[in-house]
């Protein structure tokens, strides 16, 4: 019974995995602890398949108007469109949604910026590998990839539609994120600000977060950010968080 509620509670995962800002959730990463009960799993399933349905279009997230920069690195009114849409669709009300989902993409850019500071690249294989990986892990229980086949059936996408964008937009994202995390860690061992392991208990774990988490924190803060004059009305009293 409970490995049968913790992979289904992969797929809400999955589910989710477009209006989670950090690094993502990966299959390994769910436990069966998390996450709502059966009725409210199907509920947002159906919110966030019913958003999709009709807003395919922003799945197209580097296309349209800018509504903002940071640190040069545009953010699409698509891009934030879709975000907000998934976020609401999935956690109800947010104060100042606007906002909030600005200044969740605003940190994304600057991890982006931080990246190409750090010559870090995610290939197409590496995104086809994890991708082929993930259904792979869905393939093995079946709960979940019905869960995953509800999904996609509310939302009017084809199987592969369903891989190659939405879920490819949000793999992108995590591995780079994922390779700007190992490089900060790496370069804060070498500096002697944080101990080197072979142990990786969740003390470490928390503490080599805390660490990459203040060093995004320092770059948020000094980010040069512009907004739209078109969308100032939309953001007003926007700062960073």
């Amino acid at each position: 019974m409970r490995k049968t509620k913790t992979f289904l509670l992969i797929a809400f995962a999955i589910v989710l995995s477009l209006s989670i800002i950090a690094l993502g959730l990966s299959v390994s990463r769910v436990s069966a602890g998390d996450g709502p009960n059966q009725s409210q799993f199907d509920k947002i399933i159906e919110k966030v398949g019913s958003f999709l349905k009709g807003n395919k279009d922003k799945l197209k997230v580097n296309e349209g108007d800018v509504i903002a920069e940071a640190n040069g690195i545009p953010i699409y009114k698509n891009e934030f469109e879709l975000r907000k849409g998934l976020i609401l669709a999935s956690e109800g009300q947010v104060n100042d949604i606007n906002n909030f989902v600005l200044n969740k993409l605003v940190r994304e850019k600057v991890k982006e910026y931080l990246a190409m500071k750090y010559n870090l690249k995610v290939s197409e294989d590496e995104i086809n590998s994890y991708i082929e990986k993930e259904k792979q892990q869905f393939k093995e229980f079946p709960e979940a990839e019905g869960k995953l086949k509800e999904l996609i059936s509310a939302s009017g996408m084809r199987y592969e539609e369903y891989w190659n964008d939405y879920e490819r937009y949000n793999v992108k994202r995590m591995l780079l994120f994922d390779k700007l995390y190992n490089a900060i860690i790496n370069e804060g061992i070498k500096n002697g600000e944080l101990k080197k392991t072979d142990k990786m208990t969740i003390e470490v774990q928390n503490e080599y977060k805390k660490y990459f988490d203040n060093i995004i924190d320092q770059y948020v803060k000094q980010a040069k950010i512009s907004i739209d004059e078109k969308y100032k009305d939309m953001f007003r009293g926007f700062r960073v968080d």
